[in-house]
C-alpha cells in the first residue's frame, strides 16, 4: 500500500505551454510527468545530465529533435526517447509547427523545476527548497544545435558546470 494520493486529470487543457500532471507527491517519488510545448524554432535546454533520474520524451505533436548521449533523432508523435541517469540529453523544434512533449522522470522529484517555472510565470511565491535532482543537474553544453546555425556555446544561458 502507497501512502500517495494518486491523481486524475479530466479533459486537461492544450492550450497550455507548460503542465504538471504528476508530481512525487502523487506517487510515493515514483515518477514526475510533465507536458509541454515547444515554439517553432525553440532550442530548448543547454546539454545536460541528471545523476538522480532518468528522464524520458514522448513527442505528442509537432515534430521535435532529441539528443541522448551522442544521437540526435527527429519525430512527431510517437517519438519515443530516454536518457537513463547520467546520460546527456537536450531537446529542440526546429520545425515549422508547435511541438509537444511528455515528459517523465523517474524517480519523480525533477518536476519541481517546472512547478518553479509556473509559479514565477504566475507571480506565485516561488518554491524555496530546490528539490534533490535540480541542485544534482549538471549543465555540460550547449543547447542543441539548429541544422540552419551552428552552436552558440558563448550564449548567456549555456554555463557548462563543473
Amino acid at each position: 500500500m502507497t501512502s500517495g494520493r494518486g491523481v486524475i486529470i479530466h479533459r486537461p487543457s492544450v492550450a497550455e505551454s507548460l503542465r504538471i500532471l504528476l508530481g512525487e507527491a502523487d506517487c510515493d517519488g515514483a515518477l514526475g510527468a510533465v507536458e509541454m510545448a515547444l515554439s517553432p524554432g525553440a532550442s530548448g535546454p543547454p546539454l545536460h545530465l541528471h545523476p538522480t533520474h532518468a528522464e524520458a520524451f514522448y513527442v505528442l505533436a509537432g515534430e521535435l529533435s532529441v539528443q541522448i548521449g551522442e544521437e540526435v533523432v527527429t519525430g512527431g508523435p510517437g517519438t519515443w526517447a530516454c536518457a537513463p541517469k547520467d546520460v546527456p540529453h537536450t531537446l529542440a523544434n526546429f520545425g515549422a509547427d508547435e511541438g509537444r512533449v511528455l515528459c517523465l522522470f523517474a524517480p519523480g522529484g525533477f518536476e519541481r523545476r517546472f512547478e518553479r517555472m509556473l509559479a514565477k510565470d504566475h507571480g506565485d511565491a516561488v518554491l524555496a527548497e530546490l528539490a534533490e535532482a535540480e541542485r544534482a543537474t549538471r549543465l555540460i553544453g550547449p543547447p542543441l544545435a539548429s541544422p540552419v546555425q551552428p552552436s552558440r556555446p558563448d550564449m548567456p544561458e549555456f554555463r557548462a558546470q563543473g
